[in-house]
């Protein structure tokens, strides 16, 4: 890698950098892979897990199990998402509401990067690319390995998807705004997501059913109480399709049906942030679904909308605003929305329609006095303003891209020389 990286440097060579998991990358001339990078070891004494950046978060899983039971890292929670793109770009974890985000310097200790000039070092040696790697892009160099802290958890922990039909929409919408006001539990987690396609059931239209995902770290009974998940169970027309104690590895498992759209689906992701969740949060947010829906119908068999409930400390664990090069310090719900269809018989501006939508995700999903303007730092457009993004950070985190790549080379995604996000797909 060292070799390659110098080569394509100093070359009129237009390349990009792919890891393992979710994102597409294209370059005129040549693709960088990490995917051969599968060196992993767990030090109990140190409570420490080094891997390399070829995993993705399945693996990672299963190799927990196998060689440190009893532990958890603070990982991504869909098995095929790589390990360091998440990290590069805060990457958020069913761990998170007790542990923070994958990037805080708590959970990310240190990452291996190949330099533009080929040196390979551990970041740490150089504090301020550490801090740029925690959620500034990643175009610095390579990222090579890392090393992440492990911490004693449960081996089996409940979880599980129950579904509702289209008709329990305002109903579940009262009830989880009802969870996230109350709810200080850190071992309870939950996604709400529309029913369709990404669950193997053939595509729901306009006016898709709803899926709760839970977790819950104490165990069934107590997920099954009213201090846990009880009030999920009492909505009418509640339909268990899997619940029940099961391993992390398990848990993560549920979401490989999402799997299925990379390589077939032209797809994008946008992630706005949410202030609160109201009474007529999902109502909203399924009227965005709908409005999209009408546009182009084919959007319904490759695309989501899915209510990522985020406790305090998910968002204000890193110590602040200025610990991380992407500031996060306030309680922030995830919206995160995808937009895809089979390239066969989209129209030619299929991607401009997407943006559009995406625009209007926050104020309408909000509600337009109550838009935040903040967006996750992993799925970014050029319509995303990156001063906004990054805020007080960005101008050292500039200066940072100047040091270590002043001929911005590592240009695709987030362009910081350039102060813009380069228009890529998803797929």
């Amino acid at each position: 890698m060292s070799k390659v990286v110098k080569f394509l440097y100093d070359s009129d060579l237009d390349f990009a950098v792919r890891n393992t998991g979710t994102g597409s990358v294209s370059a005129k001339d040549a693709i960088i892979s990490t995917h051969g990078f599968k060196d992993f070891s767990f030090d109990k004494q140190s409570e420490t897990v080094s891997l390399g950046s070829g995993y993705d978060w399945g693996a990672v899983d299963k190799l927990m199990e196998e060689h440190a039971l009893g532990y958890q890292v603070v990982g991504a929670r869909c098995s095929w998402v790589g390990v360091s793109g998440s990290s590069l770009v805060g990457g958020l974890s069913w761990l998170s509401h007790e542990y923070g985000m994958i990037s805080d310097p708590h959970n990310l200790l240190d990452m291996q990067i190949v330099l533009r000039d080929g040196r390979v070092l551990w970041a740490s040696e150089e504090p301020d690319l550490m801090w740029a790697l925690r959620g500034g892009g990643g175009n610095f160099g390579v990222v090579t390995a890392l090393k992440t802290k492990a911490r004693p958890y449960p081996t089996k922990v409940f979880a599980g998807i129950v579904l509702f039909p289209y008709s329990s929409l305002e109903e579940m919408s009262k009830v989880v705004s009802k969870m996230a006001a109350r709810t200080a539990d850190p071992r309870l987690a939950m996604h709400v997501v529309n029913r369709g396609a990404a669950f193997g059931e053939a595509p729901q239209g306009a006016k898709p059913g709803v899926a709760v995902m839970m977790w819950d770290a104490h165990g069934e009974a107590h997920a099954r109480s009213d201090e846990g998940f009880g009030w999920v169970f009492k909505v009418p027309d509640c339909y268990e399709l899997q619940a029940g104690e099961m391993s992390v590895r398990e848990v993560n498992a549920l979401a490989e049906s999402f799997r299925h759209w990379q390589g077939r689906n032209q797809f994008w992701l946008c992630a706005p942030l949410l202030a609160e969740i109201d009474d007529e949060t999902l109502v909203r947010a399924w009227k965005w679904w709908e409005d999209a829906i009408n546009i182009f119908e084919g959007f319904q068999v490759g695309s989501t909308v899915l209510l990522e409930f985020m406790q305090e400390g998910a968002m204000t664990s890193s110590g602040g605003r200025d610990k991380t090069a992407w500031p996060h310090y306030e309680r922030r719900h995830v919206m995160q929305l995808g937009l895809g269809c089979r390239p066969e018989g989209a129209p030619e501006n299929i991607r401009e329609v997407a943006m559009k939508q995406f625009q209007k995700a926050g104020p309408q999903i909000a509600g337009a006095d109550k838009d935040t303007k903040e967006f996750h730092a992993g799925f970014l457009h050029e319509f995303n303003d990156l001063r906004d993004i990054y805020g007080e950070n960005f101008d050292k985190l500039k200066e940072l891209k100047k040091q270590y790549d002043p001929n911005n080379r590592f240009n695709k995604g987030v362009n910081l020389a350039d102060e813009k996000v380069t228009a890529e797909m998803t797929v």
